[in-house]
């Protein structure tokens, strides 16, 4: 019977990444109710040093294939080994990062394994059937990005997989000394693949800029115009924040994607957040999460930002930037 909650530990360059810390606490939610174990799944060739990296977070159990080569981007041959992993373990829901990397990789996996996938959830409840087993309610935006959606795997169909948007659940902290169990797969080997890496270049936008900022300058159509945009960026510098936008900013070009806040885009966590010309429609407040000090600033009074923001000024944006220039 299906049984243990499955996180996807993605690794690049020997690396853990940052997004995994973050999957394990939704796992410990899940794991509140079910009481299921929280299981690692990892493919890599330096195995050994992601490991150690993957114990600090608190896992139970670590199921791990080593290759003889780096793997990286090779989603038709490491999707097969991450396949027959499942297969072994059989887990009752698989929780992925909802990365570039990981997306392209279990589309694959899901086909192979011929079960579901939910992709960008945002939120992961547990319910119970009346024969008492348990399911995960995955909750995604859709239809446009307009309204929340509840979805669940059919009954009997396992594993439940999903993949959750970086972002929306904190990282768990890091422990020292942990009683994780590691299980190396070594009857698994991965095929050869059809795909040859040649090259990594690095990205042109830095998205790690608005994640780890502890001030983040917003902006929304208020903002839409060289003049205010150009504002905009001064204040930014003046305060040593980041700069991120809503979706239309990010739809003009002002801003790149990487720096496009809400369910479309990403989760924030700043100290101080200042919202500038933005209305604050859910799809991008949805995006802003745990702000100690939230400042607002639109002409219109009746906008809905100011309903979740400590402190508003009712003004124009040009104004207020210059008044604050000044200072």
């Amino acid at each position: 019977m299906a049984n243990g909650i499955c996180v996807f530990a993605e690794n690049y360059n020997g690396n853990l990444e940052a997004v995994v810390a973050e999957l394990v606490s939704a796992a410990n939610l899940i794991k509140k109710t079910t009481r299921e174990k929280i299981k690692a799944l990892l493919v890599a060739k330096d195995c050994e040093k992601i490991i150690e990296q993957v114990k600090q977070l608190g896992i139970d159990e670590i199921y791990a294939v080593k290759t003889e080569t780096d793997c990286s981007f090779q989603d038709d041959a490491v999707s097969h080994v991450i396949a027959e992993m499942i297969k072994k373990i059989e887990p009752s829901s698989v929780l992925i990062p909802a990365t570039t990397m990981s997306r392209s990789l279990f589309s694959r996996v899901a086909a192979k394994l011929e079960c579901g996938l939910t992709a960008d959830c945002t939120e992961l409840k547990v319910d119970k059937r009346e024969d008492g087993s348990f399911y995960i309610k995955q909750n995604k935006p859709s239809f446009g990005e307009n309204i929340f959606v509840t979805i669940v795997t059919k009954e009997g169909y396992y594993p439940q997989m999903m993949t959750v948007r970086p972002g929306v659940y904190t990282e768990v902290e890091k422990i020292e000394n942990s009683n994780t169990e590691v299980h190396y797969l070594d009857d698994i080997v991965m095929p050869e693949s059809k795909i040859k890496f040649i090259e990594a270049l690095p990205l042109a936008n830095n998205t790690d800029s608005i994640l780890s900022a502890d001030i983040v300058v917003v902006g929304g159509r208020g903002a839409e115009s060289e003049e205010n945009f150009e504002l905009l960026k001064k204040v930014a510098d003046k305060l040593g924040a980041a700069i991120g936008g809503t979706r239309p900013l990010a739809d003009t070009g002002f801003i790149p994607f990487e720096h496009q806040i809400g369910q479309t885009g990403y989760t924030i966590r700043p100290r101080i957040c200042i919202s500038l010309g933005v209305s604050g429609a859910i799809q991008h407040t949805e995006g802003i999460k745990d702000t100690k000090l939230f400042i607002a600033i639109n002409k219109n009074e009746e906008a809905p930002i100011f309903n979740i923001s400590d402190y508003g000024i009712v003004g124009d944006m040009k104004e207020v930037l210059e008044c604050i220039l000044e200072l």
